[in-house]
């Protein structure tokens, strides 16, 4: 896959920054200068897939340009989500009945579903951010599996095509919800 050198500020941001790891990042490429490319869809309005902190950190130190590698994504592509495993369970209250899944809450052996507040873009990214909210500031995992000893939430995402819609229009999801590793793997082996 080709790297390529994009604005920053053409870039859309599908999850927010977490501010102490943005703090760090700065540090780190105002000290060493490297900086990792970032990975983008292809799309006419870029995606950040990978890379949203490297993105801002690269604004915040005032560069116009950030290395990016471009990845196809499928518009069907079922996104899926990381697991925050907890220590004590996390309280997060179902939040309706009748909405779409957004997700699993397992505390004691006991799975349930987490359904969001209703089927429409806005309800259902309001019901993202009303669960990562529900446990800010609670320290958590983050895993690709549901661990058997601790209480966990696991994320459950739309296809790319919702997503991608959600963040072009109704602003970033909360951080660390969703997970393109796999698939930059396997579209960008090298990167």
């Amino acid at each position: 896959m080709d790297r390529v050198m994009l604005p920053v500020d053409s870039l859309v941001w599908h999850e927010v920054c977490e501010n102490a790891r943005l703090e760090r990042l700065v540090a780190e490429i105002r000290e060493d200068r490297v900086r990792k490319p970032v990975h983008v869809t292809s799309d006419a309005c870029p995606v950040i897939l990978d890379g949203a902190h490297r993105s801002r950190a690269t604004d915040l130190l005032g560069e116009a340009l950030v290395p990016a590698h471009v990845v196809p994504v499928p518009r069907d592509f079922l996104v899926p989500g990381w697991v925050h495993a907890f220590d004590e369970p996390p309280p997060i209250a179902g939040l309706g009945s009748e909405g779409i899944v957004i997700g699993f809450l397992t505390s004691r052996g006991v799975r349930r579903p987490v359904y969001s507040l209703g089927t429409s873009l806005s309800a259902l990214f309001d019901s993202y951010w009303q669960v990562a909210n529900s446990y800010a500031g609670r320290p958590y995992t983050r895993l690709d599996f549901v661990p058997e000893d601790r209480s966990s939430f696991e994320w459950r995402l739309p296809a790319w095509r919702v997503v991608r819609e959600m963040t072009t229009t109704l602003g970033p999801l909360p951080a660390g919800v969703t997970r393109f590793g796999p698939l930059i793997a396997a579209q960008c082996p090298a990167c």
